[in-house]
């Protein structure tokens, strides 16, 4: 078995090898590679921002650039987006370098660091930036790319990174591998795989050095390798350095058939088109006369105007084959699941925009997209009144169409409940009736409640277990907040700004913002409590894996047998925010005590010091905590 694999995977004769791109005339050695006008230029600016020594800056430093370099060669940075020609990826990563040691001057490192530590310190996590930012795409050369190699007068054989560089002087050919189906694991597999090339880029010394301090090595290491949490301010500092280069990068040449590539897609260059205008300020958003209005989990696009927008903007820049009818721009666009489509499988909804702030209400036709299409890098701002979809009469669509439901749930429904927080310190729990009446979801499905024993029954809107006998599943005696906190072990301070790299928390806080999500109220999934915050579970994990359904995928593909919100709870855990009971467990329960009645919540309790923008709440003094 062994020997016939050995067999097939001896090298390819030239007669048999595929053609994979033009072949370059040899492979050149990393100082050979920066040795252009343009790249020297940039790393003259560079070591100008950098504060180190002629000596430090060749050994360590220039040390890193050239070793990406010659890992990188002549390869592109995408196939059909930014820096898709030949050398791409050694010019990305260069700009990508100087604006992001340029941004990490602006930051005070180490972060919540004394006085007196962040002198001798912020030059070595200026290092961990800029080693991280070398390391971003570097994984594209062993994930996204095929490169095959011959020495002279020899046959071609598989370059594979991980065992050394192109030995110089070879010629060598390269093609992009097929993408996976799974676009989103697709979109993440080269920065996973640029940790394995990480050593190559650091000196033994250098090495030392980064060590000596191990929450700086934490955070370089989640933001290569592209962790969902973890990289704080590492990690932020590549992400706007990356989008600097990228934005810069769009233009006329972006997605145009390069000679390693013979896609030329027409919905990337629209999309990359409009992400431009927003960009650079040219689109208006979130107020009247807008072209965009952006909500929690959807861009919604004024189509006709926006689309003509974009139409002139390619004409401008040169690109061919741009559609003169918008509404054959618009079904591209729906072909390529780029937007939204209605329940009808039109391109086109109608929507109602309501600014109360600025006394505005007006009805237009628009493109919905999600958000991560046009804020592939970034947060924007929300909008602060509401989308409603409508059909061509004028009234609200039903919230319960499935379609509907998933694209914009959250904008849809008018919560008429909602108030401040502040004014509902103490509310009186809803007692759970015995027999609840069964509804039919919106796919065929019933909810309604679940019987857990004889005397026990939970309320899946609720989430709160009751005892309607024996009172048994209600302890008579409960800690206070402050008395629960007194027995924590660990109470890690994190700052507020770095936790939204989470995606719940960041989801979690918004939501409280805007006051989608329900606090200190009856049935609310979050109670804020003297020194904890106290997330209802599973209600507040479901809702936000209900209202993240692609990322619903892909729990349920990682949980296996698990339930899939306790993988969220896990990424939670790991940020050592939250307070375990005294069995050990995550889940802790709290009684809430009412005028008439008593009940039982399932409760994951986080540190209230961590979260100082919920410190206009009230702490619910209803709620006993017990450990």
């Amino acid at each position: 078995m062994i020997g016939r694999f050995l067999k097939k995977s001896e090298p390819t004769q030239e007669s048999e090898m595929p053609t994979l791109g033009p072949i370059h005339p040899i492979a050149l050695t990393g100082a050979d590679l920066l040795n252009t006008p343009a790249r020297q230029s940039l790393i003259s600016k560079i070591k100008r921002l950098v504060s180190a020594t002629d000596v430090v800056w060749n050994r360590h430093y220039l040390y890193a650039i050239q070793q990406f370099a010659e890992l990188a060669q002549n390869l592109p940075a995408s196939e059909i987006h930014h820096h898709s020609v030949q050398g791409g990826l050694i010019d990305h990563t260069l700009e990508a370098l100087h604006a992001g040691v340029r941004i990490s001057h602006g930051y005070i490192l180490p972060p919540n660091a004394e006085p007196e530590n962040i002198g001798p310190s912020a030059d070595r996590w200026r290092f961990g930036a800029f080693i991280a930012i070398l390391a971003h795409d570097l994984g594209k050369i062993v994930t996204d790319l095929e490169v095959v190699y011959r020495a002279p007068n020899t046959t071609f054989q598989q370059w594979f990174p991980w065992y050394g560089n192109l030995p110089a002087g070879v010629e060598y050919q390269f093609r992009f591998r097929k993408k996976i189906e799974n676009t989103r694991l697709a979109k993440t597999l080269h920065e996973k795989s640029g940790m394995s090339l990480l050593p190559r880029l650091l000196t033994p010394e250098a090495t030392k050095w980064l060590f000596s301090d191990m929450e700086l090595v934490s955070q370089l290491f989640s933001t290569v390798s592209h962790s969902t949490f973890g990289g704080h301010v590492i990690a932020e500092i590549v992400r706007t350095a990356d989008g600097a280069s990228v934005s810069k990068n769009l233009g006329a040449n972006t997605g145009k058939k390069a000679d390693h590539s013979l896609a030329v897609p027409l919905h990337e260059k629209l999309v990359v088109s409009l992400r431009k205008l927003v960009a650079d300020g040219d689109l208006i958003r979130n107020k009247p006369g807008a072209a965009l209005w952006v909500t929690d989990e959807c861009t919604w696009v004024v189509s006709k105007a926006t689309i003509e927008a974009v139409r002139a903007q390619l004409l401008n820049e040169g690109h061919s084959g741009i559609p003169k009818s918008v509404v054959t721009i618009f079904g591209i666009l729906k072909d390529h699941e780029c937007i939204v489509a209605t329940p009808e499988g039109d391109s086109v909804w109608y929507a109602e925009i309501d600014d109360p702030a600025k006394n505005w209400r007006q009805k237009l036709t628009f493109l919905c997209f999600k958000n991560e299409i046009i804020w592939p890098t970034s947060q924007p701002d929300l909008f602060d009144g509401t989308v409603t979809p409508i059909d061509r009469k004028g009234n609200p669509l039903a919230e319960d169409q499935p379609q509907v439901k998933e694209a914009i749930e959250s904008q849809v429904a008018a919560d008429k409940s909602l108030e401040s927080a502040v004014s509902l310190p103490c509310p009186e729990p809803t007692t759970v009736p015995k027999k609840p009446t069964k509804t039919c979801k919106p796919d065929g499905s019933r909810e309604g409640q679940v019987t857990k024993s004889r005397n026990e029954t939970v309320d899946p809107k609720s989430k709160s277990t009751t005892n309607n006998d024996e009172g048994k599943l209600v302890p008579e005696i409960g800690l206070t907040s402050k008395d629960a906190a007194d027995k924590w072990k660990t109470r890690r301070q994190i700052q507020e700004e770095v936790l939204p790299q989470n995606d719940f928390i960041s989801w979690l806080l918004r939501g409280i913002a805007t006051k989608r999500i329900r606090v200190n109220e009856p049935k609310a999934p979050v109670h804020v409590l003297e020194n904890h915050i106290a997330l209802v579970t599973p209600a507040i994990f479901n809702d936000f894996l209900d209202k993240n359904r692609l990322k619903k995928q892909i729990y349920e593909r990682r949980a296996g047998d698990k339930r899939v919100f306790t993988l969220l709870q896990k990424e939670i855990e790991a940020l050592d925010i939250h307070q375990k009971g005294m069995n050990g467990k995550n889940i802790v329960s709290v009684s809430v005590e009412g005028v008439r009645s008593r009940s039982e919540l399932r409760v994951y309790l986080l540190n209230r010091d961590c979260f100082p923008s919920l410190n206009n709440f009230n702490a619910n003094s209803a709620i006993k905590i017990h450990l």
